[in-house]
């Protein structure tokens, strides 16, 4: 069944299309003739962890990424299963470990990024946000990281599309060619300064414990029955483990509500009714923000 073009449709779409002229170095400059921002000396090898159900916050990490080095590495820790390895960095990486703000912290899941392993090694922290604020995330993760032997060297915040908003609005198209250049400044700085010879923690504002209680918002779900094929995709896919892999139903008290396996559905089988969301979200993150980091 061909699927419906919509919302997470376009985002999957322009993921692709985003990752890969990122890892090539030409993401954001291909609009109207506009140069490229001036490249910052690169680092041997990057590795990015991250956790991304619908793949803008990976997007976005990939464009940070190749400011810094054309070696790179992703360890996605989206899916359940990829956070019970152990992944490890070396003392002569640049980590970045990336998430998505679920109201303001980084999305409740016990143990995220409590399975990367460093060596002292220079990290990047990256909220990605859809148009609103980051708030506690860069505490989060710093917190997190900083007692898995990583040293939180900088912080950015990169605007995504928000998953409620339609294709143009809240986010739409970024990160755009302004963004590429800040991203470019601040890969820059935080080169000199581990050029400089001084790897030194910065001081993060922020509350660095996840609130597990807080109440999110979320848009209801959708299940067209008569869309399954029975693949097991959304099953295999589920970031917390939500879903029963044999009657494919959602155990709530798991589920996070972060549409992964809507993303996942070749079928459009699973979705999320993002229209009683949107007129809010659009409405409220109407004004463009920019770009924000700290070094």
């Amino acid at each position: 069944m061909k699927k419906e073009i919509s919302r997470r449709n376009f985002i999957k779409g322009t993921a692709a299309l985003t990752a890969g002229a990122a890892l090539m170095g030409l993401a954001g400059c291909a609009e109207e003739k506009t140069p490229a921002p001036q490249e910052a000396p690169k680092f041997k090898h990057v590795k990015v962890a991250v956790f991304s159900p619908t793949e803008g916050t990976k997007n976005a990490a990939a464009m940070l990424a190749a400011k810094f080095s054309d070696d790179v590495e992703f360890a996605d820790l989206t899916n359940a299963t990829s956070r019970t390895e152990e992944v490890t960095f070396a003392a002569e990486d640049l980590a970045i470990v990336a998430a998505p703000s679920y109201g303001g912290q980084i999305p409740m899941i016990e143990g995220l990024f409590t399975n990367l392993k460093g060596d002292n090694t220079p990290c990047v922290v990256v909220c990605a946000f859809g148009n609103r604020a980051a708030e506690n995330v860069y505490a989060n993760i710093a917190s997190i990281v900083s007692k898995q032997g990583f040293v939180v060297v900088g912080a950015i915040g990169l605007v995504t599309p928000h998953v409620f908003a339609s294709v143009a609005k809240a986010g739409h198209s970024r990160p755009n060619v302004d963004d590429n250049k800040i991203m470019t400044e601040f890969a820059s700085k935080v080169m000199d300064k581990l050029n400089s010879g001084t790897v030194e923690a910065i001081t993060i504002e922020g509350t660095p414990e996840v609130d597990f209680a807080k109440e999110i918002s979320a848009a209801p779900k959708e299940f067209k029955a008569e869309n399954c094929i029975q693949c097991g995709a959304c099953a295999a896919n589920c970031s917390t483990g939500a879903i029963d892999p044999q009657t494919l139903e959602i155990d709530e008290t798991k589920c996070i509500n972060c549409m992964r396996c809507s993303f996942v559905c070749e079928y459009n089988a699973r979705s999320y009714d993002t229209a009683v969301k949107r007129d809010f979200i659009e409405g409220k993150l109407s004004a463009k923000k920019s770009v924000e980091y700290f070094i």
